[in-house]
């Protein structure tokens, strides 16, 4: 609830973050108007990115508002803000590349790249040979080859989703130790980070999760059906829907982990 009613604590503000998020949306809405313009096209993505950062930078301080205790919207610090966005996107790569380079070293390992390329030719040889449907060319494959890729692909596959779901959570941490601290190297603390995600508990961190992620996508299904409104509606929807869904999402988010 309280997460709920924060993006409406400052009416002001709110609305200075709805009007970044119009102006970091013209790229994709102009061009959707008819409107298109090299050189405009290349000025607007520039202004979409510069803004990203500052609303993700922003995002960040609603996180540390949450661990903080304080009831109402961040000031904006425009500059400040530019520069926390970057190292926040520059944490959530790293929190990307490292789970995506273990599985694909996990798919080099189990023969998943070999076996892929050896399913690829012998199709190939097959549709020279005259295999003129998907039943022929499957049986030109050898099956130790099929086996070994699906073997491969399964594990691959387990071993990601493992990992995905273990990075998204120290990812979530990593952000609230840079918020609280505003170092980009306190995000990559991850035996600080372990620790923080066993304070709160790690069931209450997934269950509490699952919970955000539920209300935003009921969020979402409302944005949806005001986007149905004739002319007004997606703007309404966009504008104000997305900004409040943003700000609640990160809010919840640092009220979780106030206690870390």
């Amino acid at each position: 609830m309280d997460a709920i009613k924060y993006p409406i604590s400052d009416t002001r503000k709110f609305l200075i973050f709805c009007v970044l998020i119009i102006i970091m949306s013209l790229s994709t809405i102009l061009p959707s108007y008819g409107l298109k313009n090299n050189t405009l096209t290349i000025i607007l993505s520039l202004v979409t990115l510069i803004v990203s950062f500052v609303v993700l930078g922003y995002s960040v301080e609603v996180i540390k508002s949450g661990t903080d205790g304080e009831d109402t919207l961040p000031d904006f610090d425009y500059v400040k803000q530019f520069v926390m966005g970057i190292k926040a996107f520059i944490l959530d790569v790293i929190y990307f590349i490292i789970p995506a380079v273990i599985v694909l070293l996990v798919a080099s390992a189990t023969g998943l790249f070999s076996s892929l390329t050896k399913i690829i030719y012998a199709s190939i040889d097959a549709m020279a040979n005259g295999a003129s449907n998907a039943t022929m060319i499957m049986s030109a494959i050898p099956k130790a080859t099929m086996n070994t890729f699906t073997n491969a692909l399964t594990i691959s596959l387990i071993v990601g989703i493992i990992l995905f779901i273990i990075f998204s959570l120290m990812s979530f941490t990593a952000r609230v130790r840079f918020a609280k601290s505003g170092s980009g190297t306190e995000g990559l603390r991850f035996r600080e980070i372990l620790k923080d995600m066993s304070k709160v508990g790690f069931i209450k961190i997934i269950v509490t999760l699952i919970v955000i992620y539920i209300i935003s996508f009921a969020l979402i299904f409302v944005i949806t059906l005001i986007g149905l409104i004739p002319y007004i509606g997606v703007f309404i929807g966009i504008f104000v829907g997305l900004p409040f869904m943003v700000l609640f999402f990160y809010r919840a988010v640092g009220l979780l982990f106030a206690d870390a």
